[in-house]
């Protein structure tokens, strides 16, 4: 069975909190926990539990696999699939004009860096 360095999970809990601009405070507030639960979370000196696990997935809009992959060694393969649905899930929440327009962007961008 394949061990899960849990100090990996937190960095990528706390690495996708941040994109999202949310704070320690306001998930400590949601789940009704402390700031300090919080942080020892993200930085492995609590244990995670499954709710914990969820709130963050809902709130960065990615799957529990997302934190969980972090912390298997080898999972690079597994992590370009789960960033290629997820990539996919994001942009399904456009409107095709907006579609379009990322699509021109990502073209642009490619030409840039060759």
């Amino acid at each position: 069975m394949e061990t899960i360095d849990f100090s990996k999970v937190g960095l990528k809990m706390k690495e996708l909190r941040m994109e999202q601009g949310a704070t320690q405070e306001k998930i400590a507030d949601a789940l009704e926990c402390t700031v300090a639960f919080i942080s020892n979370i993200e930085n492995n000196r609590a244990k995670l539990n499954l709710r914990v696990l969820l709130y963050y997935a809902n709130l960065c809009n990615v799957s529990v696999d997302t934190f969980l992959d972090a912390g298997r060694p080898g999972a690079s393969v597994e992590k370009e699939a789960a960033q290629e649905a997820e990539l996919l899930r994001v942009f399904q929440t456009f409107t095709l004009e907006e579609r379009d327009k990322i699509i021109k962007i990502m073209k642009l961008w490619k030409k840039t860096e060759a």
